[in-house]
């Protein structure tokens, strides 16, 4: 049963992001047709300017996760509904004070970046775009009950059929209301999505979510994790504004709009790696806090790192592959920039999802320092380079600057752990690892020189990939007796 649980977990949380990733696909053909690249670009500037209010976020959600696991575990069921209401305070306590602060600052730095015709209208959109933040991180709060039970599939549902009525509001009130609309129904969706995580919370917990329930301990336990988190916080969640803000004054608002759409494809790939491993976190903790006798040969990490690195490999080559005909029928005609930004993107975000089963493993163990370390690197490089690199080489310079971040970040959070935990099961298979790599390289290779035999260059990859997998699934006897893992003792 808990097996079971755990495999619907992972496959849920994948859905529901190639669900939204579907839906922006349409969404974003649905605003190029409306609106036009140039308010693409604002919409995604005024987006990520008020995404740095997530600063004041104390690592409150993620801990929640955490902490509700470890109660669980510990059979310790009363100590949750304290947990969720000191969580909720103080999330509210801290974001509205900063989302104020914020407002006056972003309202200023519009002005410095956005092209002059759009000035007033990227700040209109600068509050509601705020709202979203708070609303989004009280979501995320209630959420976490869902994760640390264990009860992912539940939470998916609840941002899958929010995106479905984000889309259809959006559609009716573009049409309307121009670009306003959209972040209007952004909260519209924000709100939904917090509604339904209280409606879910309440019937797993049976807590009343307006009684006062504080607890100065658990307070203690959630600033102590949390305040290590924020280190981690600012640092990341500088990087996204930061790079946008410096495509908009060195590229234009068009390249912008363009980097938006191809890293939002990126973006959405990776969200379904990613959560599908973030899914695994509750069992990552148990694994974190259980004694070192009767543990399997391979650990969650060494597993999820490897699933990551095919799963990764794979998706963002066939993208790339397919990147001419995404062009055609996304944007409307074969554009350049689009499908430069997008093979940059990839390769650096490959990098990026190795790291990810590392950064959930260290969240799980309470060590942050490790994670501290690769987000500050990350935004200085950042910051320093970016601004040189967009002086003399544009948008592209940006673009540039930002595979470099990733992949200094990522390898620092690599190398950070134990290399058998982590590259253990991956070595195993160290031929058909090479094999892949050598497979999709000259295939994506092959098509940026020779876009019109696309289809034919697609099929060879399909083919060659197919065949590796032919082959270890007529040898899976061999290879699941060679892994001698057995899921059940983790759980």
């Amino acid at each position: 049963m808990k097996n079971k649980k755990t495999i619907i977990n992972v496959l849920t949380s994948g859905g529901q992001v190639a669900l939204i990733g579907l839906i922006y696909y349409f969404l974003y053909r649905f605003l190029l047709d409306q609106l036009g690249v140039k308010l693409l670009g604002v919409w995604s500037v005024v987006m990520s300017t008020s995404s740095v209010a997530n600063i004041a976020d104390l690592g409150i959600a993620t801990s929640m996760v955490r902490f509700v696991s470890l109660y669980e575990h510990k059979n310790n069921l009363k100590r949750i509904p304290k947990l969720v209401f000191t969580g909720a305070i103080l999330n509210i306590f801290i974001f509205i004070p900063i989302c104020i602060i914020i407002w006056p600052i972003a309202y200023y730095l519009l002005g410095n970046i956005i092209e002059e015709d759009y000035i007033s209208l990227a700040r209109q959109l600068l509050p509601f775009s705020l709202i979203c933040v708070l609303l989004n991180s009280l979501s995320g709060v209630y959420g976490s009950i869902l994760d640390g039970f264990r009860k992912n599939y539940i939470r998916n549902s609840i941002f899958s059929f929010s995106s479905i009525v984000f889309l259809i509001i959006t559609i009716w009130s573009v049409k309307r209301y121009g670009l306003i609309g959209v972040v209007w129904s952004q909260v519209f969706q924000s709100f939904l999505s917090l509604i339904l995580c209280i409606v879910f919370s309440i019937r797993i917990i049976k807590f009343n979510p307006f009684k006062w329930n504080w607890s100065r301990i658990i307070f203690k336990e959630i600033f102590n994790y949390g305040i290590k988190f924020q280190l981690t916080s600012i640092t990341g969640i500088l990087n996204e504004p930061v790079t946008k803000m410096l495509l908009s004054k060195f590229g234009g608002l068009a390249f912008t709009g363009y980097y938006e759409m191809a890293n939002k494809l990126v973006m959405q790939i990776r969200g379904v790696i990613v959560s599908s491993n973030q899914s695994l976190m509750p069992l990552m903790v148990k694994e974190s806090v259980s004694s070192s006798e009767g543990r399997p040969k391979y650990s969650i990490l060494s597993i999820s790192f490897a699933g990551v690195f095919i799963i990764s490999l794979i998706s963002l080559s066939l993208i790339n592959i397919l990147s001419p005909f995404i062009s055609s029928i996304w944007i409307g005609h074969n554009e350049p920039i689009f499908i430069n930004v997008l093979l940059i993107v990839s390769g650096c975000m490959f990098i990026n999802l190795l790291s990810a089963p590392i950064y959930f493993t260290l969240l799980s163990m309470d060590k942050l320092l490790p994670i501290i370390i690769s987000q500050s690197l990350m935004a200085f490089t950042n910051l320093t380079l970016g601004y040189f690199l967009g002086s003399y080489f544009n948008g592209y310079g940006i673009v540039f600057t930002w595979m470099i971040v990733v992949l200094i970040g990522s390898w620092y959070l690599i190398r950070s752990v134990d290399f058998t935990s982590t590259f253990g099961l991956i070595l195993n298979f160290r031929f058909i690892t090479f094999l892949l790599l050598i497979i999709n390289g000259i295939t994506i290779f092959l098509v940026r020189y020779y876009p019109e035999q696309m289809l034919i260059i697609l099929i060879i990859n399909l083919i060659l990939t197919a065949s590796v997998f032919i082959f270890l699934f007529i040898n899976r006897k061999k290879i699941l007796n060679s892994l001698n893992y057995d899921i059940r003792k983790t759980n």
